[in-house]
């Protein structure tokens, strides 16, 4: 890789959470009326911690780069279940609003499979950790 692509990778990873933090924190700011949004819509309140939790911790993960490929797992099922519970009926708004999530699912499973490039602490616990486990294991460097 070089630094072009190093740089499009962190720029990425935090367009692809900006509107995550963003709702997460709004979360917390205005708790009581989305708890009430999630009764209409028949979802149980014990949810919106983990909720906010995925979008606002979750979200400083993905932008650091710290398991990134893990988080984004949760990120892409989160947004299309979201998309489902929320956006129910047809409507253009919902359907912008549906489309809306699927897109961002489709961005976290893009880093799921390449993963969160070379500036990111994943690649930079890797290199720090990673070796020593291949050693442990009775691996060198070019049996890996």
């Amino acid at each position: 890789m070089n630094k072009s692509s190093d740089l499009a990778y962190v720029v990425a990873r935090i367009l692809a959470v900006g509107l995550f933090f963003a709702s997460g924190a709004d979360k917390i700011v205005h708790y009581s009326d989305n708890v009430a949004l999630m009764a209409q819509n028949n979802v149980p309140a014990f949810f919106l911690p983990l909720v906010v939790l995925l979008e606002v911790g979750g979200g400083i993960a993905i932008a650091f780069g710290f398991l990134t490929r893990f988080t984004s797992i949760f990120m892409a099922v989160f947004s299309i279940v979201a998309g489902f519970l929320f956006y129910q009926g047809y409507s253009h708004a919902h359907l912008m609003v549906w489309l809306k999530n699927a897109s961002c699912a489709a961005g976290f499973l893009l880093l799921v499979v390449n993963g969160p490039g070379r500036w990111s602490l994943d690649y930079l616990i890797k290199q720090k950790f990673g070796n020593k486990n291949n050693k442990i294991n009775g691996m060198n460097k070019s049996a890996a």
